[in-house]
Protein backbone atom coordinates (compact mmCIF):
# COMPACT_ATOMS: atom_id res chain seq x y z
CA UNK A 1 0.00 0.00 0.00
CA UNK A 2 1.44 4.03 -1.22
CA UNK A 3 -0.08 6.56 0.63
CA UNK A 4 0.77 9.26 -1.58
CA UNK A 5 1.06 13.41 -1.18
CA UNK A 6 0.46 16.40 -3.38
CA UNK A 7 1.42 19.65 -2.08
CA UNK A 8 2.72 21.59 -4.80
CA UNK A 9 -0.49 23.65 -5.45
CA UNK A 10 -3.09 25.29 -3.65
CA UNK A 11 -4.72 22.20 -3.54
CA UNK A 12 -3.88 19.65 -1.06
CA UNK A 13 -4.31 15.88 -1.76
CA UNK A 14 -3.76 12.35 -0.22
CA UNK A 15 -4.33 9.17 -2.16
CA UNK A 16 -4.20 5.67 -0.74
CA UNK A 17 -3.20 3.37 -3.75
CA UNK A 18 -2.69 -0.67 -3.83
CA UNK A 19 -0.49 -1.78 -6.71
CA UNK A 20 -3.25 -4.24 -7.51
CA UNK A 21 -6.97 -2.50 -6.75
CA UNK A 22 -5.99 1.11 -7.38
CA UNK A 23 -7.07 3.83 -5.55
CA UNK A 24 -8.00 2.90 -1.86
CA UNK A 25 -9.16 6.63 -0.82
CA UNK A 26 -8.14 9.67 -2.19
CA UNK A 27 -8.91 13.13 -0.33
CA UNK A 28 -8.31 16.93 -1.38
CA UNK A 29 -8.97 20.33 0.08
CA UNK A 30 -8.30 23.61 -1.48
CA UNK A 31 -5.85 25.03 1.28
CA UNK A 32 -3.64 28.41 -0.21
CA UNK A 33 -0.84 28.91 2.73
CA UNK A 34 -2.42 25.73 4.74
CA UNK A 35 -1.05 22.20 3.00
CA UNK A 36 0.26 20.88 6.39
CA UNK A 37 -2.92 21.47 8.23
CA UNK A 38 -5.15 19.86 5.11
CA UNK A 39 -2.91 16.89 5.13
CA UNK A 40 -3.42 16.14 8.95
CA UNK A 41 -7.53 17.06 8.40
CA UNK A 42 -6.82 14.53 5.35
CA UNK A 43 -4.90 11.54 6.99
CA UNK A 44 -7.61 12.03 10.09
CA UNK A 45 -10.32 11.48 7.63
CA UNK A 46 -8.43 8.54 6.05
CA UNK A 47 -8.21 6.68 9.07
CA UNK A 48 -12.30 7.58 10.23
CA UNK A 49 -13.61 6.52 6.14
CA UNK A 50 -11.50 4.41 5.10
CA UNK A 51 -10.25 2.48 8.20
CA UNK A 52 -6.64 2.90 6.99
CA UNK A 53 -3.14 3.49 9.04
CA UNK A 54 -0.35 5.58 8.02
CA UNK A 55 2.18 2.98 9.34
CA UNK A 56 0.31 -0.17 6.72
CA UNK A 57 1.81 1.74 3.99
CA UNK A 58 5.00 0.34 2.36
CA UNK A 59 6.28 3.22 0.24
CA UNK A 60 5.23 7.22 0.60
CA UNK A 61 5.13 9.14 -2.15
CA UNK A 62 5.45 12.80 -2.67
CA UNK A 63 4.79 15.64 -5.61
CA UNK A 64 8.53 17.15 -5.84
CA UNK A 65 7.29 20.10 -7.69
CA UNK A 66 7.86 22.39 -9.41
CA UNK A 67 5.05 24.30 -7.33
CA UNK A 68 4.80 26.58 -4.13
CA UNK A 69 8.27 26.17 -2.87
CA UNK A 70 6.65 25.72 1.03
CA UNK A 71 3.89 23.62 -0.29
CA UNK A 72 6.02 21.43 -2.02
CA UNK A 73 8.21 20.63 1.20
CA UNK A 74 4.83 20.61 3.06
CA UNK A 75 4.60 16.89 1.06
CA UNK A 76 7.93 15.70 0.78
CA UNK A 77 8.59 16.56 5.00
CA UNK A 78 5.44 14.16 5.73
CA UNK A 79 7.50 11.35 3.07
CA UNK A 80 10.51 11.55 4.25
CA UNK A 81 8.47 11.81 7.87
CA UNK A 82 6.44 8.56 7.59
CA UNK A 83 9.45 7.00 5.60
CA UNK A 84 12.22 7.26 8.00
CA UNK A 85 9.50 6.99 11.16
CA UNK A 86 8.57 3.65 9.54
CA UNK A 87 11.57 2.32 8.08
CA UNK A 88 9.95 2.39 4.58
CA UNK A 89 10.81 3.93 1.05
CA UNK A 90 9.57 7.20 -0.52
CA UNK A 91 9.26 8.06 -3.94
CA UNK A 92 8.74 10.98 -6.04
CA UNK A 93 6.73 12.17 -8.77
CA UNK A 94 6.81 15.76 -10.63
CA UNK A 95 3.89 18.26 -10.22
CA UNK A 96 3.58 17.75 -14.23
CA UNK A 97 2.98 13.85 -14.42
CA UNK A 98 0.54 14.28 -11.46
CA UNK A 99 -1.55 16.73 -13.70
CA UNK A 100 -1.10 14.55 -16.32
CA UNK A 101 1.66 12.83 -18.04
CA UNK A 102 0.63 12.50 -21.34
CA UNK A 103 -0.59 15.98 -22.10
CA UNK A 104 1.39 19.58 -22.57
CA UNK A 105 0.86 20.62 -19.01
CA UNK A 106 1.48 24.64 -17.37
CA UNK A 107 2.06 25.01 -14.25
CA UNK A 108 2.41 28.96 -13.21
CA UNK A 109 6.61 29.96 -12.54
CA UNK A 110 7.49 33.47 -11.61
CA UNK A 111 5.11 36.11 -12.71
CA UNK A 112 3.57 36.24 -16.24
CA UNK A 113 5.62 32.85 -16.63
CA UNK A 114 5.06 29.68 -17.16
CA UNK A 115 6.83 26.13 -16.54
CA UNK A 116 5.60 24.42 -19.89
CA UNK A 117 5.74 20.27 -19.87
CA UNK A 118 5.76 18.57 -23.10
CA UNK A 119 5.39 14.72 -22.77
CA UNK A 120 9.07 12.70 -23.41
CA UNK A 121 10.79 16.70 -23.36
CA UNK A 122 11.77 18.84 -20.61
CA UNK A 123 10.32 21.65 -18.91
CA UNK A 124 11.06 25.23 -20.14
CA UNK A 125 10.23 28.52 -18.92
CA UNK A 126 7.68 30.74 -21.45
CA UNK A 127 5.62 34.42 -21.35
CA UNK A 128 4.00 32.60 -24.22
CA UNK A 129 0.46 29.47 -23.62
CA UNK A 130 1.06 27.07 -26.21
CA UNK A 131 -1.20 26.82 -29.25
CA UNK A 132 -2.06 22.99 -28.93
CA UNK A 133 -4.54 21.76 -26.62
CA UNK A 134 -3.11 22.39 -22.81
CA UNK A 135 -4.02 21.43 -18.64
CA UNK A 136 -2.53 22.98 -15.89
CA UNK A 137 -3.38 25.74 -13.40
CA UNK A 138 -2.65 29.15 -13.25
CA UNK A 139 -3.49 32.81 -14.40
CA UNK A 140 -5.37 32.91 -16.99
CA UNK A 141 -5.89 29.27 -17.75
CA UNK A 142 -10.03 29.03 -18.10
CA UNK A 143 -9.84 25.22 -16.42
CA UNK A 144 -7.19 24.75 -13.56
CA UNK A 145 -6.42 21.31 -13.09
CA UNK A 146 -3.99 20.91 -10.21
CA UNK A 147 -1.61 18.40 -9.53
CA UNK A 148 -3.49 15.04 -7.49
CA UNK A 149 -2.02 12.31 -5.36
CA UNK A 150 -4.27 9.74 -6.80
CA UNK A 151 -2.39 10.20 -9.88
CA UNK A 152 0.42 8.37 -8.32
CA UNK A 153 -1.83 4.64 -9.65
CA UNK A 154 -0.87 6.16 -13.04
CA UNK A 155 2.73 5.91 -12.64
CA UNK A 156 3.83 3.21 -10.65
CA UNK A 157 5.78 1.56 -13.07
CA UNK A 158 8.26 4.62 -13.18
CA UNK A 159 8.23 5.04 -9.37
CA UNK A 160 12.01 4.93 -7.92
CA UNK A 161 12.11 4.15 -4.36
CA UNK A 162 15.00 5.82 -2.56
CA UNK A 163 16.06 6.03 1.83
CA UNK A 164 14.01 8.82 3.18
CA UNK A 165 17.31 10.96 3.83
CA UNK A 166 18.23 11.27 0.76
CA UNK A 167 14.95 12.20 -0.51
CA UNK A 168 14.50 15.66 -1.70
CA UNK A 169 12.34 18.43 -3.77
CA UNK A 170 13.21 18.88 -7.61
CA UNK A 171 14.09 22.52 -8.20
CA UNK A 172 13.31 23.63 -11.67
CA UNK A 173 14.65 27.79 -10.81
CA UNK A 174 16.39 28.65 -7.29
CA UNK A 175 13.82 29.84 -5.12
CA UNK A 176 13.08 33.88 -4.87
CA UNK A 177 14.19 34.76 -1.36
CA UNK A 178 16.69 37.22 -0.33
CA UNK A 179 19.58 37.16 1.27
CA UNK A 180 19.84 39.83 4.23
CA UNK A 181 22.33 42.82 3.23
CA UNK A 182 24.00 42.77 6.85
CA UNK A 183 24.68 39.46 8.35
CA UNK A 184 22.51 38.61 11.43
CA UNK A 185 25.21 38.25 13.39
CA UNK A 186 27.55 41.02 12.46
CA UNK A 187 24.50 43.35 13.25
CA UNK A 188 23.93 41.83 16.73
CA UNK A 189 28.03 43.05 17.78
CA UNK A 190 27.50 46.11 16.08
CA UNK A 191 24.70 46.92 18.48
CA UNK A 192 26.73 45.38 21.91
Amino acid sequence: MIIAFSTSSLQASIAVIDRESGVLWQGCEIAPQGASGACLRLLEAMAQEAGLRVEDADLFGADIGPGSFTGVRVGVTLAKTFGYLYGRPVAGATSFDLISPKEIVLLPSKKNEFFIRRPGLPPYRSVELPIESFVGFGPGIERQVYPEAARFVDLLECLVPTGAMSFVPEYLIEPSISIPKKPFASSLSANG
